[in-house]
């Protein structure tokens, strides 16, 4: 049973990564293109288990990286310490609500852009790091969340049922 549910969850994030190379492009506003991974770390360490969330951060960053055409490095490193916040925020936080899932994904996104931009910003001094890159960031985090507010329920539909998430009692 437990193999069937690491299956669901490998094509779940498969087919978040042919959302992301193929149909967030046409979705895009003005250049703010919303972030699947996201949604899916915050997916993750919500409803799954927020104990593999930094390796599975870390898998991501690094394909993003292989993805786009960056200094190498920055998306994984960016991607690996905002899952330390995350999960963080799993932790502590009730893993049931959905508003508080929701807050976490727009903090996470937010942090990952942030610490992207401060990275990039020591690699190249010269670069494009500037206030229209933060806006640009503060946009694509509401835009994600927004996402977020119709994907977390469908991603919970379809593999709850399968992982048997028994419910949160270990808040305190």
């Amino acid at each position: 049973m437990r193999f069937q549910a690491n299956r669901r969850l490998i094509l779940v994030l498969a087919g978040l990564i042919w959302l992301e190379l193929s149909c967030v492009p046409y979705i895009s506003i003005r250049m703010i293109r919303p972030d699947l991974f996201f949604i899916f770390l915050v997916f993750y360490a919500f409803r799954v288990s927020w104990k593999n969330v930094i390796a599975i951060a870390f898998l991501l960053g690094f394909l993003r990286d292989l993805l786009s055409n960056t200094f190498f490095g920055l998306e994984t490193a960016s991607y690996t310490v905002a899952a330390l916040g995350l999960r963080f925020l799993a932790i502590r936080l009730d893993r049931e609500k959905r508003w508080i899932q929701l807050a976490s994904l727009f903090s996470f996104s937010c942090a990952a852009l942030f610490i992207f931009s401060c990275l990039a910003l020591t690699v190249e001094p010269e670069g494009t790091v500037n206030s229209w890159f933060l806006a640009k960031s503060f946009s694509i985090s509401i835009y994600t969340t927004t996402l977020g507010f119709v994907f977390l329920p469908l991603l919970d539909r379809w593999l709850r049922p399968k992982l048997h998430i028994a419910r949160q009692y270990e808040l305190f």
